[in-house]
């Protein structure tokens, strides 16, 4: 959710006459390169391979920031380059997905009986990137223009990339699956999963919060600029003449993507948290659907000033923190006990189907923002959340039919 602050820039002052739905491509390009290659990086945690990918992510990010830092020019007004921009924003899907699968995966392997909430921390990780990046490419870019303020970004990134690298590995007590032949579809592919009709619906499901969830993340500040609820932030051009704060006195709007992230961090953890305590995470998320939604749908178009707006920003970001941080715990619940040591794999399949919307998504929501306005978004985001919350409850009663079949003895199989 940290491309918002990137758009912001080139919205702003890098790409001015480019519109908004090309804009929102080279945020919605790595979403889909990270779902879409899940289906294979998936498998190869699951092979414990999980160094051979993380040093592979830390090198692809760190070359496509620091190319990024090459695409603008001293950084002056109207410089930017959008192609190149978009080829750097598809390198870094390429590393960003390395890193994707990994992260719940370790979590689910090292703890077992507390995967729930031991995801929801980790998930927590991505929101606290999320307030942290923003801050420091607005900082940067402000301080020392967009060339050297990405540079340092890189070098940031660079680091947090290593330590994943050196302090992600997987838990020798669990047995790595083999990997297989690479040509042969079931190393890739779970028959099992195929057949899992709780599986497909939750799938359904994923797939429409991709579609629209990250729509409204990525327009919050200039939906902040455009309602009067915020102001932006000049940047440096590169001559030192523009002080790094300039422009008219107010909130900034970029705080507002900063309070959503911040807020999902919390809500990531309650959601995992809650799902604990319900016992059923696939219920949680969809509870969690259905309020994130009625936020985007009536208190969006709503907020006529910033008290409202920070207000919103703090609970879309906590509901819908909880909506994103309980995926991996749903997958990991609906794989069969038998079939554990494909947790990897059914995840990789999940975010396969998800990768399409999450291209989509966010340029469907460009072009209403373009074509409709800000409110649009928020209808848009909602009624896709909304879809979601009914594919899952779909898929609750699916999975407790199934359960009860089990325990009756009737029938005993891997379809959920």
């Amino acid at each position: 959710m940290s491309y918002g602050a990137f758009m912001g820039l080139f919205d702003e002052h890098l790409l001015p006459s480019t519109s908004t739905l090309t804009l929102s491509l080279p945020g919605s390009l790595p979403a889909f390169l990270i779902l879409l290659l899940s289906i294979i990086t998936g498998p190869l945690l699951d092979a414990h391979l999980h160094h051979y990918l993380a040093f592979t992510g830390f090198t692809l990010t760190t070359l496509a920031y620091l190319a990024l830092s090459f695409t603008c020019g001293a950084g002056l007004y109207g410089q930017g380059t959008y192609w190149a921009i978009l080829l750097c924003f598809l390198l870094a899907g390429l590393g960003q997905a390395c890193f994707f699968v990994a992260s719940s995966q370790n979590a689910t392997q090292w703890f077992p009986h507390h995967r729930y909430i031991a995801i929801g921390i980790t998930s927590a990780g991505a929101a606290i990137g999320g307030i942290l990046y923003p801050l420091a490419i607005r900082f940067l870019v402000g301080t020392y223009a967009f060339p050297t303020g990405i540079r340092i970004f890189a070098a940031l990134v660079s680091s947090t990339g290593l330590l994943a690298a050196l302090a992600g590995k997987a838990n020798p007590a669990v047995p790595p699956r083999p990997l297989g032949p690479l040509t042969r579809t079931t190393t890739w592919l779970d028959p099992a999963a195929l057949r899992s009709r709780a599986f497909a619906t939750y799938a359904a499901g994923v797939a429409c919060i991709f579609a629209g969830f990250f729509a409204l993340p990525f327009f919050v500040t200039n939906w902040a600029q455009h309602k009067g609820l915020g102001v932006a932030q000049d940047i440096v051009g590169g001559d030192g003449e523009l002080p790094a704060a300039s422009g008219p006195p107010g909130f900034r709007s970029y705080w507002f993507l900063v309070i959503l992230n911040g807020s999902s961090a919390v809500g990531r953890v309650a959601g995992s948290w809650a799902a604990g305590r319900v016992g059923d995470p696939l219920l949680t998320q969809a509870a969690f659907c259905v309020l994130t939604a009625l936020l985007a749908v009536l208190m969006w178009p709503l907020a006529g000033d910033t008290p409202t707006a920070v207000a919103f920003a703090v609970l879309y970001g906590v509901f819908g923190g909880g909506v994103l941080g309980l995926v991996a715990s749903v997958v990991a619940d609906l794989v069969p006990g038998e079939r554990k040591d494909r947790v990897g794999q059914w995840t990789g399949m999940l975010f396969l189907a998800c990768a399409v919307p999450a291209l989509v998504g966010p340029l469907v929501g460009g072009a209403l923002y373009a074509c409709y306005g800000e409110n649009a978004v928020g209808w848009f985001t909602g009624g896709a959340l909304l879809a979601a919350a009914a594919w899952m409850g779909l898929g609750v009663w699916l999975k407790r039919r199934e359960e009860r079949r089990v325990v009756g003895g009737k029938e005993v199989g891997v379809e959920v």
